[in-house]
């Protein structure tokens, strides 16, 4: 009976985290964890820099959690640790705790371990000369009032070999300006030409915009639940689940 427990409440988790409207899908993608793969528009580095072969150099950005980084620790610890007593929320009132959110910020995930896949395509981008942004759902440390460097952002350079710290925006799953999705303003903000995340909204996001939006695979084990790759037709990094 515990298990059904925490396996509807991660799975509720994912209705709090997507702050756009609900769009059905409409193509036939497939979840990580399947045994068998759907034919998807799938893309490697190698592809999506041909396709970019005689273009400037471009700005481009990522999500964080699942897309960067397997992070699903701290959540699981935040589950644990950071639930608000007598909160009707229950085990999710972690995610409206903004001592959560603090601890997660201090940490830097220093334990998140950087996905190699994204590794992959952040040196291409690198090589080609591009920009690169981080845009995240998470909510900000209570003391970090403008974009500015945080220990996410110095981990964030070791893990990625980044040649200089980038900033990282918060978006508090909170549309802004008038967008559907919270990632849109910040997206549009950059002048970002092609978007990878792993959610659903990422995509939505990105389509919003009307640039190029390239799904990340979740890792197997994530808390958070499958997304289908692909669902809205969109290309899919391979192999991005590690």
């Amino acid at each position: 009976m515990k298990k059904k427990v925490l396996v509807f409440s991660f799975l509720l988790s994912s209705i709090i985290f997507c702050a756009g409207p609900k769009v059905p899908y409409t193509n036939e993608g497939f979840y990580t964890n399947e045994q068998v793969q759907k034919p998807v528009h799938f893309v490697s580095a190698e592809t999506i820099r041909e396709s970019l072969e005689g273009v400037d150099p471009i700005n481009v950005s990522f999500d964080i959690d699942d897309t960067l980084l397997h992070s699903s620790g701290y959540f699981r610890y935040g589950q644990d640790y950071f639930q608000i007593p007598n909160d009707k929320r229950g085990e999710l009132s972690y995610l409206y705790n903004q001592k959560f959110w603090d601890y997660l910020a201090e940490m830097g995930d220093e334990h998140s371990i950087p996905k190699e896949s994204t590794k992959e395509i952040i040196k291409m981008h690198l090589d080609r000369g591009d920009h690169i942004f981080f845009i995240t759902g998470r909510t900000k440390h209570s003391k970090d009032k403008n974009y500015t460097s945080t220990k996410l952002s110095k981990t964030l350079k070791r893990f990625f070999d980044l040649p200089e710290e980038i900033y990282v925006e918060y978006t508090g799953e909170k549309p802004l300006d008038g967008f559907k999705y919270d990632k849109s303003y910040y997206i549009k903000k950059h002048d970002v030409s092609i978007h990878y995340g792993d959610s659903d909204d990422d995509i939505l996001a990105a389509r919003e915009v009307g640039i190029r939006g390239i799904r990340i695979q979740r890792a197997y084990n994530s808390t958070n639940p499958q997304k289908m790759n692909g669902g809205y037709g969109e290309e899919v990094l391979i192999n991005s689940a590690w």
